[in-house]
């Protein structure tokens, strides 16, 4: 498994805790629920929140990496370290 996934989102979830955005990925190589957890902790939460907007509705592929030494397992909880944007093919570096 990778420490991050490519993928276009197809689900963006608000809650008070955060937000969780969902991909249109394989859920067998997604994490739990496969959703993947911003926290409203997170020092860049209204950036990354931003860009995962604006991903969403532009239907851009967006790469998210995740937080911590382990890797995306089916049955753990994902919460993101980081995530980009790539506009043109290969832009963006997948694990």
């Amino acid at each position: 498994m990778a420490t991050s996934i490519y993928a276009k989102v197809i689900a963006l979830k608000v809650d008070r805790l955060g937000a969780s955005i969902g991909l249109d990925n394989d859920p067998s190589i997604g994490p739990k629920g496969n959703e993947f957890r911003l926290e409203l902790e997170h020092a860049n939460y209204n950036a990354l929140y931003s860009l995962a907007l604006a991903a969403a509705a532009n239907r851009w592929p967006l790469l998210i990496r995740i937080a911590g030494d382990g890797q995306i397992d089916p049955g753990v909880e994902a919460v993101i370290k980081s995530l980009a944007v790539g506009w043109r093919a290969g832009a963006v570096d997948n694990d």
